[in-house]
């Protein structure tokens, strides 16, 4: 299923929108640098990316919110968003993937130092979870060069 333009505008623009405060319907407003809301909003941008009509498309467009899906799956997925960018959209998702990774590093190291409580929202960066796989595809789709301190769990 192609991507559409104005579907991955508006992935892009809700996904910045939400890294500065997640705004869920049932929760109301989540503060920035939620474990929570870092977790959906990572798929989210892909999910929203694939949406076409309001209709969930069926094929591998939508690998990010099966939790069966392998790493190859969200590549796959991935690498077909990424045929659809053009460049600055391709540089907006870049930016997207990479303040992830730094929002992600901060809630792990605050946790580390103890300021921040644990929870299962905040997964590795590795292939051992939907989270990590998901962000991994999107940064090898997009060409997002992850520092190896960043992929080591906290």
């Amino acid at each position: 299923m192609p991507y559409l333009g104005a579907n991955i505008d508006r992935a892009i623009v809700m996904t910045q929108y939400d890294l500065r405060g997640f705004s869920h319907p049932a929760f109301g407003r989540l503060e920035k640098m939620d474990p929570k809301s870092l977790f959906q909003l990572t798929g989210n941008l892909v999910a929203f990316a694939a949406m076409s009509d309001d209709r969930v498309p069926t094929d591998g467009s939508y690998a990010t919110y099966r939790s069966d899906a392998s790493f190859e799956e969200r590549l796959n997925m991935c690498q077909l968003l990424a045929v659809y960018c053009e460049d600055s959209r391709r540089a907006a998702i870049q930016l997207i993937v990479k303040e992830i990774i730094a929002q992600s590093k901060t809630m792990k190291a605050e946790v580390a130092a103890g300021t921040r409580e644990a929870t299962g929202y905040l997964q590795p960066l590795d292939k051992s979870n939907c989270w990590g796989m998901t962000v991994l595809a999107l940064a090898e789709a997009f060409g997002v060069v992850i520092d190896s301190e960043e992929s080591v769990p906290v």
